[in-house]
C-alpha cells in the first residue's frame, strides 16, 4: 500500500482485527489510523462496527 493510499472499509477492518490479534500491547486509534492512512475517528467507527459484530475487542482510553 502506498503511503498516501487509504485502506478501504472491509479490508481496513480485517487489518485492524489481524493487527490487534497479533499485538502484544494495546494500540491506539491514532496508531491504527496512521497504519491505514485514515483518521482516528474512522478507526473509532470501525471499532464500533467490529464490536457490534462480536469481535473480541477491548477499547480503553490507552488503546
Amino acid at each position: 500500500m502506498k503511503a498516501s493510499e487509504k485502506m478501504l472499509g472491509k479490508e481496513r477492518r480485517q487489518f485492524i482485527v489481524d493487527t490487534l490479534l497479533s499485538s502484544t500491547e494495546p494500540l491506539t486509534g491514532r496508531a491504527l489510523g496512521e497504519m491505514t492512512n485514515v483518521t482516528r475517528q474512522v478507526i473509532v467507527s470501525d471499532i464500533t462496527l467490529l464490536k457490534a459484530k462480536n469481535e473480541p475487542i477491548i477499547a480503553t482510553s490507552q488503546g
